[in-house]
């Protein structure tokens, strides 16, 4: 058996990974290579709903983890269209929003595009439009084009800018049944979505991403939309929720990239573009009680375990009512910031995990002939690892100016590498080994390993036998309610 093992690792030396595709079924699929080589963006919630904070009339309405949370406020508390918003929109008045400021925290944190909530469900429009006087130009005080401002600061200082729209639900404009109509009919709600993508795609400059939200089954008319901006913003990446998750993927026509379930983490890589978007702490918009904030830690180690499995991540903060991000964001997002500016050639323009599994220690990114270990979990006895042909040409620290050589071994009998690390952890959060070889990375087929980090809701760890600290590291909290 021990040399069969040998020989199958020598015949396979000529193989190598095979790049992933685009969900869209296109055979030019150019515009999506700077999502591709992003793997990190910036989601923001904001609107109406951050005045009230997750609260009405006395009553807290968010932190429902993984379900409805602040911003579905008017939804979760029953609140009628014209209460909704003769009580918020003249309160929203941020008069400390400053564009360029969040901007560049997205930028300093590593990001390279950022989303913004443009029409949320509860059908405030944070631009100016014509379709409807619901707006933030017409309704509110502060009379500001949030939407044109950040578009332009974006353009300012070299990040990609998206919009998320929420096409299908929208709780003012189009009835919710049960007895609460909306003020248009679903002809005059139709009218006014193409009317609001129009001008979104027309007068914002580049559109990047268009994130729809929540859509029906209704292909017909999801395609119509789609088509919509494929025509006016023909590089723009689309949103696979453009379409009902019932929609079989075949049928998705201009679904771009697909993207995952609130806050989840996939169960293996995905050979797909794919998304996921995630909160730092409960709710997506602002919350004034919400103190589940997740560690920088838990931050860059899911961005971490995204890219391993071959997915970008769009990481929220909520603004306050006033426009301000909140110190507990900034602070975390500039210390992944700074973590980034050292090891982000381990998550930019990466592919997913070289095997499909990861190690009890962490997990691996791929770029070209170099392979990233995200050691999450330290073992001074050394980080192995199988499945990849061939003794690595060198191994070192990527925090490591000098590039200085960590020893390595390598057994044959079934391609196991052992990189020798010292007996303190360098980075406590994510220590970073470049591992390059002479060619192309090569696999094992026969292979064999499991996925040990976040594959329950409980821990982060399981079938680790190995480490002494396996199983007891509690799951960040918004982690534990992601769906499997």
């Amino acid at each position: 058996m021990k040399s069969k093992q040998i020989i199958l690792c020598s015949l396979l030396a000529s193989l190598t990974l095979t790049p992933f595709v685009g969900v869209a079924d296109v055979v030019d699929d150019s515009h999506m290579e700077w999502w591709r080589e992003a793997r990190y963006g910036m989601f923001i919630h904001w609107g109406l709903y951050s005045v009230a904070g997750g609260e009405w009339k006395g009553k807290d309405y968010g932190k429902e983890q993984g379900g409805a949370s602040a911003e579905w406020l008017m939804n979760s508390a029953k609140i009628p269209g014209a209460a909704y918003r003769e009580t918020l929109a003249p309160k929203f008045n941020p008069t400390e929003f400053d564009a360029a400021m969040w901007v560049s925290v997205a930028k300093e944190s590593g990001m390279k595009y950022i989303v913004i909530t443009s029409k949320h469900h509860d059908g405030f429009c944070l631009f100016d439009t014509d379709a409807t006087d619901y707006n933030v130009m017409d309704a509110t005080p502060f009379k500001r084009d949030v939407i044109k401002e950040l578009s332009e600061e974006c353009a300012k200082q070299g990040l990609k800018f998206g919009v998320y729209y929420s096409q299908f639900k929208d709780w003012y404009h189009r009835s919710r049944g049960r007895g609460n109509p909306g003020t248009l009919t679903n002809d005059e709600y139709l009218a006014l979505v193409e009317k609001n993508l129009d001008e979104l795609l027309s007068n914002y400059g580049e559109m990047a991403v268009l994130w729809f939200d929540v859509g029906g089954s209704n292909v017909i008319e999801a395609d119509a939309q789609g088509a919509r901006v494929r025509e006016l913003q023909p590089n723009a990446v689309i949103c696979s929720r453009l379409y009902s998750r019932k929609v079989p993927k075949e049928e998705q026509k201009y679904a771009d990239f697909e993207s995952l379930p609130d806050r989840m983490l996939p169960a293996r890589r995905m050979t797909d573009d794919t998304e996921t978007c995630m909160t730092m702490r409960h709710n997506w918009g602002y919350d004034r009680s919400d103190d589940a904030w997740k560690s920088e830690k838990d931050i860059i180690e899911f961005l971490a375990l995204c890219a391993a499995r071959g997915v970008n991540l769009l990481l929220n903060v909520g603004p306050t009512p006033e426009g301000t991000l909140l110190p507990e964001e900034t602070e975390r997002l500039k210390a992944v910031g700074k973590w980034m500016e050292v090891n982000g050639e381990s998550i930019y323009g990466t592919d997913y995990s070289p095997v499909d599994y990861d190690f009890w220690w962490g997990a691996m990114t791929r770029k070209n002939k170099t392979v990233y270990l995200h050691v999450l979990e330290w073992k001074p006895e050394g980080i192995t690892f199988n499945g990849i042909i061939g003794k690595p040409a060198k191994a070192y620290f990527l925090a490591d100016a000098e590039r200085k050589a960590l020893p390595v071994q390598y057994d044959g009998n079934g391609c196991i590498t052992t990189i020798e690390v010292p007996a303190k952890m360098p980075d406590s959060r994510d220590t970073v080994i470049a591992v390059e070889y002479d060619s192309a990375v090569k696999t094992d087929p026969a292979a064999k390993g499991t996925y040990h980090w976040y594959t329950t809701r409980s821990k982060r760890h399981t079938e680790i036998r190995s480490s002494r600290n396996a199983g007891q590291q509690a799951l960040p909290q918004a982690v534990k309610g992601a769906r499997h």
